[in-house]
């Protein structure tokens, strides 16, 4: 284990143990009756206890508690007193470790900023527009729907022009459109040869298949009704749902593959299909015969599959298996044959079962892109964004005036890399012309690989991206100011990283090295490192199954010793083993079973043609133990009794003030 790994383990461990899980948790505010009107309760947050004039108050100590007592945290006086004693020693040697100035250490400032960036990202996000998203695919993805398009298709590097003939194009044809003449319209406008000749037909589809807008074009539509005029990367699509079934879910699958098309391929997959109704097979016939090799070696998995991946035939096959198990008739593909069994089928999971996969997805998907535009919009908003259109008009000019702008190597030219200009502010960050022309240096795709290919586009494109990253920077110093479990998680992983090197620096390492310290330590405290009564034992092991010989081998084994037992019965062949090992009592059951005494043997046993004993060579009285023989006790020991004496001076060089009345106040009646 690296020393980076074992550090964040002992941090979890202790912030855990004492203090804190790293679980979501909600503060519990010191409330109180008023004085002057009983039935009114007043909620504040008083100080609980100081350490030096520091301040804890009730809502750090109450969250603390809750999180690491869970169902057990009663707020009995005894529970809050234990704890509340334990958070001070926590606190005391946070206090300490400040004093030392490990605060200011390079590395622990370096791992708290890592932390805050990772426990930032996940409040960075727009939680509300998350669950938004996730809600909406959840609700579709109980429907499939069977949807028909029109295409006005659109060339990859179209122009604005170009762009508005073509939706004026999309419109003629809606104007004309109707669901009774949609196929007629499909054939005779879309630009999809794919689906054209069907009148349009795209098959089924369910959540997160499509681009988003073409998917809530689908889900928005009545069946058998037309949408309106919806914007792709490929064009202007019309759709028309026509058929909506309940959702087919998902299915675990495998198969036997038969290559070829011919009767020889068909007949032999007809032949294991009969053998595999009668017989539990199919893994071991995948594997016998299938010949796709890339699933053959697991039993014939391919995992899980939805719709919308297979021929509509082999699709139907698929989800016409109606119970787990079940296994199909040979079917026909481009491959060759197929025998499919259904391992398992996933269908109408409850939200938070499908939660977690539609999330994953979700943010995979093109539609999360509307999860960071809104947020970015929120902060600009919040943050009072200001835009100077001088300076980025200037900027403008510069690069429309510099030909290797659009290209893939462009140097900035030292003039503009020390333009310190603002182009923008947002709360208090700012982003500069340098810094433009540093993310644009780094970011060639924006500049030349989108459209439009203008100055103009490549500017808007990474203006939009510096935005996005000062309005991040902003929100990140606001998190702990609007999210109060932030301010908690990172209070407490601050907090757990000196309270790891405090005690690393005054305990451990202390412990592992001061020789003079633990000599004397353990030259006080031996009596408690003991061996017990110990037995040095061999185990006999006799190729045979001549029971006569066994009992002449047992014999003479406790008589003599496992080599002078192999000298005289392994002449001709090596029919004795042994093998020797010493055993605390308690620490072996067929020791313990045996008499402790030298020379004492068991009956033995015969197993597989051989023949198994054991004899106790000798017996070794309780003694005890050397430092070398105990040092782990012996430094954990002393760890512990460093521990405590930190802790006793701790109290004594800090000032420690809890607030009885307040404390009192927090006990639950029973």
């Amino acid at each position: 284990m690296t020393y980076r790994i074992a550090k964040k383990l002992a941090i979890v461990l202790l912030t855990s143990g004492a203090f804190a899980q790293q679980t979501s948790a909600h503060y519990f505010p010191y409330e109180r009756p008023c004085l002057t009107c009983p039935n009114h309760i007043l909620t504040e947050d008083p100080i609980l206890f100081t350490i030096n004039g520091k301040e804890v108050r009730v809502s750090e100590f109450t969250y603390i508690y809750n999180k690491t007592n869970g169902d057990k945290a009663d707020y009995s006086e005894k529970s809050l007193n234990e704890y509340l004693q334990l958070y001070i020693n926590f606190k005391l040697q946070v206090e300490k470790a400040v004093s030392m100035g490990l605060d200011k250490n390079a590395e622990v400032q370096r791992e708290q900023n890592q932390y805050k960036r990772q426990l930032s990202s996940t409040y960075l996000t727009d939680r509300e527009i998350t669950e938004k998203l996730v809600r909406e695919a959840y609700e579709w993805s109980k429907e499939d729907r069977r949807i028909s398009h029109i295409l006005i298709q659109l060339k990859e590097n179209a122009n604005d022009e170009e762009v508005r003939e073509s939706f004026e194009r999309a419109q003629r044809v809606k104007n004309q459109l109707s669901a009774e003449n949609f196929v007629d319209m499909a054939k005779q406008h879309s630009d999809d040869s794919y689906s054209k000749n069907s009148g349009g037909d795209l098959g089924f589809f369910t959540t997160l298949l499509l681009p988003y807008e073409l998917e809530k074009a689908m889900y928005n539509t009545a069946k058998g009704s037309v949408s309106n005029i919806v914007r792709s990367k490929f064009g202007f699509h019309i759709i028309k749902v026509t058929e909506v079934r309940p959702a087919y879910g998902q299915v675990q699958l495998a198969h036997i593959l038969l290559r070829g098309n011919d009767d020889q391929a068909k007949a032999q997959a007809d032949s294991l299909y009969n053998e595999l109704k009668v017989s539990d097979k199919f893994e071991e016939f995948a594997t016998k015969f299938s010949q796709d090799n890339s699933t053959k070696s697991r039993g014939g998995i391919i995992g899980w599959v939805g719709i919308n991946r297979f021929p509509a035939d082999f699709e139907k096959a698929i989800f016409d298996l109606s119970k787990d198990g079940a296994i199909s008739a040979p079917i026909k593909s481009s491959s060759g044959w197929h025998i499919l069994k259904r391992i398992k089928a996933v269908k109408n999971p409850t939200y938070q079962e499908a939660k977690g996969e539609l999330t994953n997805k979700i943010k995979q998907n093109e539609r999360f892109q509307i999860i960071q535009d809104s947020l970015t919009s929120r902060i600009k908003r919040e943050a009072g964004f200001q835009a100077d259109d001088a300076v980025l008009k200037s900027m403008l000019k510069t690069l429309e005036a510099d030909a290797t702008f659009l290209q893939g190597r462009w140097n900035p030219s030292a003039e503009i890399m020390a333009d310190e200009r603002v182009l923008f502010s947002v709360g208090d960050k700012t982003g500069t012309v340098k810094e433009f022309a540093q993310l644009a240096q780094r970011s060639p795709n924006e500049r030349f690989s989108m459209n439009p290919r203008t100055t103009d586009g490549a500017v808007t494109r990474i203006m939009d991206r510096l935005i996005a990253q000062k309005c991040m920077e902003f929100e990140e110093t606001q998190l702990d100011k609007k999210y109060p479990e932030f301010k908690a998680l990172m209070r407490e992983y601050e907090e757990g990283i000196l309270l790891f090197e405090v005690k690393k620096q005054l305990v451990w390492d202390k412990a592992s090295s001061d020789e003079e310290g633990l000599n004397i330590y353990y030259e006080a405290n031996k009596s408690k490192y003991q061996w017990k009564e110990r037995a040095k034992v061999s185990f006999y092991t006799v190729r045979s199954t001549d029971v006569k010989l066994h009992k002449s081998i047992i014999k003479s084994a406790k008589k003599s010793t496992s080599e002078a037992v192999k000298a005289i019965f392994n002449k001709d062949n090596a029919i004795v083993q042994t093998t020797e090992a010493t055993y605390e009592k308690g620490k072996n059951k067929e020791v313990d079973a045996l008499k402790w005494k030298a020379g004492s043997c068991n009956k033995g046993y015969s197993k597989d043609g051989s023949f198994y004993f054991t004899k106790i060579e000798s017996v070794t009285p309780a003694t005890i133990k050397t430092l070398k023989e105990s040092r782990g006790y012996v430094v954990a020991d002393y760890q512990d009794q460093l521990e405590k004496t930190l802790i006793k001076s701790l109290r004594e060089e800090y000032k420690v003030e809890v607030k009885e009345d307040i404390l009192k106040a927090m006990v639950k009646k029973k």
